[in-house]
């Protein structure tokens, strides 16, 4: 079940611009895991408000169907780090969580990063095509 949920998430989010004729085709390639610490951190583009989330994320571990496998620093109850592919052209591509025994918050994190990686942007700041991470803490 969580390898189909992680194939899920891992789709193309949005397409780049064609390539040039000739380059290679653009090819989705997981993230680095064993380097996933060393990624530099994905800045986003505005602040997040979170209070729908957390009261969500907080209704799935109480109700059991989530069962944390990574323990979260004192100041938070779960924490989630996903890992986040910029294309070419500075737009998202991909983001894959790690595995933490929560499918539906990842899958949840997943949808609420991508939105907020769409909407609302107030930075300029156009980043290169690589892997980043970023790590998404609830406490409630």
């Amino acid at each position: 079940m969580i390898a189909a949920v992680a194939l899920a998430v891992m789709v193309q989010l949005s397409p780049d611009p064609e390539p040039s004729p000739g380059a290679p085709p653009a090819i989705l390639v997981p993230p680095p895991v064993a380097e996933w610490p060393m990624l530099p951190t994905y800045p986003l583009p505005r602040t997040a408000s979170i209070a729908d989330g957390v009261g969500f994320v907080r209704d799935e571990v109480e109700a059991g169907r989530c069962h944390p496998q990574l323990p979260p620093p004192e100041d938070e109850n779960l924490q989630l780090p996903v890992a986040i592919l910029v294309g070419r052209a500075g737009q998202v591509r991909q983001i894959v969580p790690r595995a933490i025994g929560c499918p539906s918050v990842e899958q949840y994190v997943v949808g609420y990063l991508l939105s907020l990686t769409r909407t609302g942007i107030e930075s300029s700041v156009s980043l290169p095509a690589g892997w980043y991470q970023l790590t998404a803490g609830y406490r409630w």
